[in-house]
């Protein structure tokens, strides 16, 4: 068996990690300085959305479809990943949104369909598209898939940060922690937008950098919603125990990982503009969390450049939840 060790414990590498254990090909261990899904994976709304959040259409479809059996699988951990699939619906609050909705893919619906498919929206709308989604809660996700890869035979190590990869004359040869040198045939950098610093020294340059998003819980008074929405970039999305999270910013901030007053106050005003009811919801909690973006909008997958015993898995941004299960596939593909 061939050892492969995988940096990063978000649900790109806990998803790796099950993937990779579940064929017993590998010996797998799994590195992650605090805890699993502590990041942008914990921090989702959960929308497996790849009409309105992914750049390409086609792999984020291929690994929607993918979903109900690794849900099937990863649930036999006894962790419920809340796994459920839904129509969604894409407003039109103006003319040339009407327009670019009518003669793009989904069905469309008039004014009066699309209030009565979901009766909080507002006045303003001109119609909606609507689409076949689903939506998971991320956390419980991360976890599920992380026991899996346990109970098939990977090893997890929390609280356990990598300082660096061990290259020898061009020859990766594992990774730097606290305690030494983990030796490795294999080493899959998953480590969202601290990827780039480990990478570097290693002579691999990454175009990755951490883009914040924000998003906020509401309780509504009473059941506000029916649909998921989906607007610009946001969205609103009603969860199976009565709360609304709505999302996302997309801000440069560096490593700053905290919400702010203006990335707040954006979000619920689009809440209170789409769903007038929302107004009179309660706010739960506020947060953010920094996902790795390419200046492209696409995930990077595949052997570095180089070093073909690393393989990358980072920068999908908003779509590492939906993306999770067809990266562990196209990984396990590239490994040697």
């Amino acid at each position: 068996m061939s050892r492969v060790v995988v940096v990063g414990g978000g649900v790109i590498g806990c998803a790796i990690a099950e993937r990779l254990s579940r064929e017993r090909r590998h010996q797998v261990l799994l590195l992650e300085r605090d805890s699993v899904g502590a990041h942008a994976s914990g921090a989702a709304a959960g929308l497996l959305s790849p009409h309105t959040e992914s750049a390409d259409h086609g792999l984020s479809g291929r690994s929607l479809a993918m979903f109900p059996e690794l849900v099937e699988r990863v649930e036999r951990t006894g962790i419920a990943v809340e796994f459920h699939e839904h129509d969604s619906l894409t407003p039109a609050l103006t003319g040339d949104e009407e327009r670019r909705l009518r003669r793009g893919p989904g069905r469309w619906l008039d004014a009066a369909a699309a209030r009565a498919a979901e009766p909080g929206l507002s006045e303003r709308v001109r119609g909606a598209t609507v689409f076949r989604e689903a939506q998971v809660t991320p956390i419980r996700l991360v976890r599920a898939l992380a026991r899996a890869a346990v109970e098939q035979g990977a090893e997890i190590r929390e609280g356990a940060p990598v300082g660096g990869l061990s290259v020898r004359s061009g020859q990766l040869l594992g990774v730097q922690t606290a305690e030494g040198q983990v030796r490795a045939d294999a080493v899959v950098l998953a480590a969202g937008p601290w990827s780039p610093a480990l990478a570097s020294p290693a002579g691999v340059a990454l175009d990755v950098r951490p883009s914040r998003g924000q998003l906020v819980m509401m309780r509504p008074r009473g059941a506000a919603m029916r649909h998921v929405l989906t607007w610009r970039g946001c969205y609103l999305v009603p969860k199976p125990d009565g709360t609304v999270v709505a999302g996302s910013t997309e801000e440069e901030a560096g490593f700053d990982d905290r919400p702010t007053v203006e990335g707040i106050a954006g979000l619920l005003q689009f809440a209170c503009q789409a769903v007038p009811a929302l107004g009179q919801a309660t706010v739960e909690r506020v947060w953010a969390a920094l996902r790795p973006a390419t200046p492209d909008g696409q995930p990077v997958i595949g052997p570095a450049p180089g070093l073909p015993d690393l393989v990358v898995a980072t920068g999908h941004n908003r779509t590492g939840i939906l993306l999770a299960p067809v990266t562990a596939e196209l990984v396990a593909e590239r490994l040697p």
